[in-house]
């Protein structure tokens, strides 16, 4: 049998070694990190370059950039998952080699005080909440979706399709970047009573405050406003989240038939995202082809100098405006972001505005 004085020196020697160990898995993750941040900026620096090229369809080039870009983001499951059971192991044996270099060498007296017995625990507490810490950072780092630890060093793939994100974190131009989404408008059937108002986006762009108000001659017959935010689901092989999509379309609310008169309509479309003072405007020309209202020109869009906002968190607040765009105060003085699209019909007033939950769809 090995003496005690003997043992103990062992278990002292592998709580050291696993313990080197472990900080060498901890350098191993960081260096595997720095390479995946150089690769991912040099991605999001090409993205950027690439959204200045506004006079060409870039879009498909763009779409490639994101999923290349999630490409390098994410961490492969298998290499993770062992890493993190490599990780868990790791500790629980160097907590049980604490209690056992512990319990052996206590020598329990009716003398052993409260005090003497913390002196004795209280580093195994210190010592676990720094290790599942450890443990906290080196998941994260290997798994950074959805977490708020590596997003500032590496924003997620979602964000490179947030407007307020580009424009807010990196400054990129807003109106550089929803013309690569090639915004277009439709009025559909919907059904024997209403006709659907869908924007379709050639690249999927989100999160920013919209304000959109369809008009005959200034009077308008139909306005919506929200917060446009997508969400897609996961693949359903890969199981991996998609970053974005192509040809998307957005349903923004309804018209009754009987209010559609006339075979042509303007309509005004203001963006607000949360990195920009001045929101972006555009001008679509509708037209009645067949039973639909499309466009029969690419749209105008500038940036709108007379409106000056600001959003603080999820209060979406006007500072000033002087265009005079039709019920925009009464509609808007209450908004909330909380990812709603909603739509008014005639009378418009707030109590008359519904939500359009209809998803977002591809086609």
């Amino acid at each position: 049998m090995f003496d005690t004085q003997s043992y103990l020196r062992v278990l002292t020697s592998i709580n050291a070694a696993l313990t080197t160990l472990l900080g060498s898995v901890g350098i191993f993750v960081s260096l595997t990190v720095q390479r995946r941040v150089e690769r991912l900026q040099d991605i999001l620096e090409e993205f950027l370059d690439l959204s200045y090229q506004s006079d060409t369809n870039i879009t498909g080039k763009m779409y490639k950039l994101i999923e290349k870009y999630q490409m390098h983001y994410l961490f492969p499951d298998t290499p993770g998952r062992l890493i993190v059971q490599y990780i868990n192991l790791t500790i629980a044996v160097v907590i049980i080699s604490w209690v056992s270099i512990l319990t052996i060498g206590f020598q329990w007296t009716f003398k052993v005080s409260l005090a003497s017995i913390l002196f004795y625990i209280l580093p195994i507490f210190m010592g676990l909440g720094i290790l599942v810490f450890y443990r906290y950072l080196l998941k994260n780092t290997i798994y950074p979706f959805g977490n708020y630890l590596m997003s500032p060093l590496i924003p997620p793939p979602v964000m490179l399709r947030s407007v307020s994100f580009l424009s807010g974190y990196v400054n990129v131009s807003v109106k550089s970047i929803m013309k690569q989404a090639r915004l277009r408008l439709l009025i559909k059937p919907h059904n024997s009573d209403k006709a659907k108002v869908v924007l379709k986006e050639e690249l999927s762009f989100d999160d920013y405050f919209y304000y959109l108000f369809i008009a005959r001659e200034d009077k308008p017959v139909f306005i919506g406003y929200g917060d446009l935010r997508i969400s897609f689901d996961n693949e359903s092989i890969t199981g991996k989240p998609i970053p974005a999509a192509k040809n998307v379309n957005i349903p923004l609310g309804y018209i009754p038939f009987n209010s559609l008169k006339h075979d042509d309509y303007d309509a005004n479309f203001f963006i607000f995202p949360k990195g920009e003072k001045h929101p972006l405007e555009y001008l679509f020309k509708l037209k009645k082809q067949g039973n639909i209202y499309a466009i029969t020109e690419d749209p105008e869009s500038s940036v709108n100098y007379m409106i000056t906002y600001h959003i603080d968190k999820d209060r979406f607040r006007v500072l000033e405006e002087n265009t005079g765009i039709p019920f925009f105060h009464m509609l808007t003085k209450n908004t909330i972001l909380n990812s709603g699209r909603y739509a008014c019909n005639e009378p418009f007033k707030p109590e008359n505005a519904y939500n359009c939950a209809e998803d977002v769809y591809i086609d």
